[in-house]
């Protein structure tokens, strides 16, 4: 197995939420603007102010896949670079990836921080092992 087969579909999936995330973010503007009649110039010109916490929340939660995240891409790039063929490695990935979709249904959900926040912290500390798992394959 190739280290591109090996950790491509943990990143497609992790590409998924965002695109979807970023529908969520289409069907919730285009729901607000339809119920309040809002002007299309209120999404034009957005900055948050006087939006109801459907558009927040998606909204925000696609930032939160560009923060964190971009760790995980990074990290996959270089061991797919390298590469490095580590199935502990692989499964963390998975793991981190099921974890960043349940952060973005708990966030845009019900949005409980006793929900999130555990769940976005086990996901900081798999991505963490990944980058103490790649730093070792690649030192060693």
């Amino acid at each position: 197995m190739t280290a591109a087969a090996m950790y491509l579909p943990q990143v497609l999936a992790l590409v998924a939420l965002s695109f979807l995330t970023g529908l969520v973010i289409l069907v919730t503007r285009l729901a607000d603007l339809l119920r309040h009649g809002r002007p299309l110039a209120f999404y034009e010109e957005f900055d948050g102010s006087g939006a109801p916490r459907s558009v927040l929340r998606p909204t925000r939660q696609l930032a939160n896949q560009f923060e964190f995240p971009v760790l995980f891409h990074v990290l996959v790039a270089i061991a797919i670079a390298i590469p490095v063929i580590d199935p502990l490695l692989a499964g963390l990935a998975w793991a981190y990836v099921a974890l960043r979709w349940a952060h973005a249904a708990s966030h845009l959900v019900g949005n409980r921080l006793y929900v999130r926040t555990p769940v976005f912290m086990a996901g900081s500390l798999v991505l963490l092992a990944m980058w103490t798992v790649l730093g070792l394959a690649v030192l060693s």
